[in-house]
């Protein structure tokens, strides 16, 4: 008997009776089932099917990459960076009607990245890259009030739902997800991966097209103290309440509730924490910022391709913000060379350093920093419905701004050229 097969029906032997013992009789064969081609172990003889008659399922991915900085940075090498990542889903609409979902999501980071060891920029080379450490990223409930209103209750990231591109998130490097001016600006990156925190959050659904989503978080998702935030939790299961608030709230429009159609979102964050100024000895009652993004499907191709555009754009006071303007944009096409499922994108970043602190540099007769701009180019590769295959070209100009070289203190960091190659399994 082959290893799937013994695994399926050994699970299925420990879950099955549990099920039964709490009065979980399965479900009639019309509860919906995983695809199993899109998964390397496929349906694991059975057991994924099993867990759909319960409303649950379980995802696993593993995403590997090399990375290298071929010029410029602090220093030239390449690394080795990995994500493990593993959720579990409840949906108790199947069997107990109840119009509630329950999901974990969890972390086991290894290797590391190259920003951080490299380069030292300010658009994370890599949206995979943290500190190695195995950690709870989200764990919440939500519950469906009728057709319109939906509830989000307990530790949850801000970027899977806001400031999101859709049409980005091919694309390789971490400014493409969670941009780079909330990541620089907000108390420990944000609750942005890998980081979640106490959350509540509304979505409201108007009709279809329209759509308001809003929530708050936790203003810090580390709590305060120096150094590095992701080991203030490595677990991520300190479940800080206590650090003020961080708000958000975005609308989103798109017309014909149509993949086809584009999706146009405006919004902006308020954080209630104190900041400091980045020139004055003085600090500041809050922060904020409001974005828009813009994610339009440009032309369609007899042959299934499709050719879109994506621009965000967003600002934040310079006085307390060390990145007061951010701006980004690029083009995706899926379908290349006749293969569907393959996409090709392009994507342009533009980080700007903002007054107060270009004025401090001046004043300490430092290197005054003006902006950091990235350009890249990707292909994803679908090889088969489980596994892709990407590889990458970035270029960084003006890594950090233009600060100087830590490892060469009489020069700035220079312009950097990354080549990489990631691949993803989903189990």
């Amino acid at each position: 008997m082959s290893l799937r097969r013994r695994l399926g029906r050994g699970v299925r032997r420990a879950v099955g009776p549990l099920c039964l013992a709490i009065g979980l009789a399965p479900e009639p064969a019309d509860a919906e089932v995983p695809a199993a081609d899109d998964h390397l172990l496929g349906d694991i003889a059975g057991l994924r099917p099993f867990l759909a008659q319960y409303g649950a399922s379980v995802e696993l991915t593993e995403t590997s990459e090399l990375l290298g900085n071929l010029t410029g940075g602090m220093r030239q090498g390449a690394i080795y960076e990995g994500l493990t990542e593993m959720s579990l889903t409840l949906d108790l609409r199947p069997r107990f009607g109840w119009p509630g979902v329950i999901r974990a999501d969890a972390l086991q980071i290894h290797g590391r990245g190259l920003t951080a060891n490299n380069i030292g920029n300010l658009d994370t080379v890599s949206n995979i890259e943290a500190r190695a450490t195995t950690r709870l990223r989200e764990l919440w409930y939500e519950q469906d009030i009728g057709d319109w209103l939906h509830l989000r209750i307990g530790e949850q990231s801000a970027d899977r739902e806001f400031l999101v591109s859709s049409t980005a998130q091919v694309l390789v490097n971490g400014t493409f997800g969670w941009p780079t001016l909330p990541a620089t600006d907000l108390p420990a990156g944000g609750p942005a991966y890998p980081l979640g925190t106490p959350a509540v959050r509304l979505r409201l659904d108007a009709g279809g097209a329209l759509a308001w989503y809003t929530g708050a978080f936790n203003g810090n998702p580390a709590g305060g103290g120096l150094g590095d935030p992701q080991r203030r939790d490595p677990s991520g299961t300190a479940f800080r309440t206590n650090d003020g608030v961080l708000a958000l709230t975005e609308l989103r429009y798109n017309p014909g509730s149509s993949p086809d159609n584009g999706t146009y979102r405006l919004g902006g964050w308020y954080n209630s924490e104190p900041f400091r100024d980045q020139h004055l000895p003085l600090s500041h009652s809050g922060d904020f910022s409001l974005y828009g993004v813009v994610d339009q499907p440009l032309v369609s191709s007899e042959g299934g391709g499709q050719l879109s555009a994506f621009v965000r754009a967003m600002g934040a006071p310079g006085d307390r913000n060390l990145v007061d303007l951010y701006l980004d944009g690029g083009l995706a096409y899926k379908g290349p060379f006749g293969r569907k499922d393959d996409t090709v994108a392009l994507g342009f970043a533009y980080a700007r350093i903002g007054s107060a602190a270009r004025s401090r540099d001046a004043e300490m007769g430092a290197p005054v920093r003006s902006s950091e701009r990235l350009v890249e180019l990707t292909y994803q590769a679908q090889l088969t419905p489980w596994w892709q295959l990407q590889p990458d070209l970035q270029y960084i100009v003006n890594p950090g701004g233009g600060v100087l070289n830590p490892l060469q203190p009489e020069s700035r960091i220079g312009d950097a050229l990354v080549l990489g190659l990631r691949t993803q399994i989903t189990f």
